[in-house]
């Protein structure tokens, strides 16, 4: 694999964990608790790739285009520009919830049935070849576990949803050189199953969670680390990371702003008063 067929991701904590960045025909996901992060790495992985010109494509399953628009808009990311260049659009996947009331916009492709995967992934890729995403550009899918429980319904859920990941990996990575990056909520006691399966499909993995040594304390330490990365070098240690007003930012260990919290906390004891 040659230089051009990796990217950089423009954000100082991922390319610190990814030194020549991340191949362009890989399916990652972004793997963690809730309130972990998922969200904010995906927004601002979304908004580094746009401002370096490349096209990209947001696959909504857990809420309306609006609110990714005001969650970005929230860090001073403004995604408009690029929506009225062509440059940024979304497969709406979450919008028949508010039948018969769907308000339909010009930068979103209205899926009337997400249940049906099929049709999503049809959508998925004509939507890809009108904007010409053949190596350059990168799909976004928020999230993998709101899309399982959409089709759970109506058909065996291993089953479904792995052959439906192979295809969009197989369509989407490998044949057209587009990266895909896929929230997941992890762990979930109903896709414990499915979770394994999942992560030996892909071909990244981005894990996000709580430090547990700061959890036991009752404070909540967001971490980092790369899990996997097929073609590409990468740090596998746990990197502690906040979110500030410019997306995430590393913060070395010992955090010196947490030390007066710690060492003010009583210690707990077992002695009866």
């Amino acid at each position: 694999m040659t230089m051009s067929r990796l990217f950089r991701t423009g954000i100082a904590p991922l390319d610190k964990l990814l030194p020549r960045g991340i191949p362009r025909n890989n399916m990652t996901i972004i793997a963690g608790e809730i309130g972990a992060g998922k969200s904010v790495i995906m927004h601002q992985l979304l908004y580094s790739l746009l401002r370096a010109g490349e096209p990209c494509l947001f696959v909504n399953f857990e809420g309306p285009t609006i609110v990714v628009e005001q969650d970005m808009q929230s860090f001073g990311w403004d995604i408009h520009p690029y929506l009225d260049k062509g440059m940024l659009k979304f497969l709406d996947c979450f919008s028949f919830r508010l039948e018969p009331s769907v308000q339909p916009d010009p930068y979103s492709h209205y899926v009337k049935d997400p249940k049906d995967l099929r049709a999503v992934s049809t959508a998925l890729f004509s939507m890809m070849d009108e904007m010409g995403m053949t190596g350059r550009g990168a799909v976004f899918v928020d999230s993998l576990t709101e899309m399982f429980t959409l089709v759970q319904a109506d058909s065996p859920l291993v089953y479904t949803m792995l052959d439906g990941i192979k295809s969009w990996r197989a369509k989407g990575p490998k044949e057209r050189l587009v990266p895909f990056f896929c929230t997941h909520h992890v762990p979930l006691r109903a896709y414990a199953d499915l979770d394994d399966l999942l992560f030996y499909v892909v071909d990244g993995i981005f894990e996000v969670g709580f430090n547990p040594g700061f959890a036991e304390r009752g404070l909540l330490v967001k971490q980092l680390r790369i899990r996997r990365m097929k073609g590409a070098p990468h740090e596998g240690y746990w990197m502690t990371f906040t979110v500030n007003l410019d997306g995430i930012k590393e913060v070395p260990l010992p955090i010196p702003a947490l030390a007066p919290v710690l060492e003010n906390r009583k210690p707990r004891t077992n002695k009866k008063k």
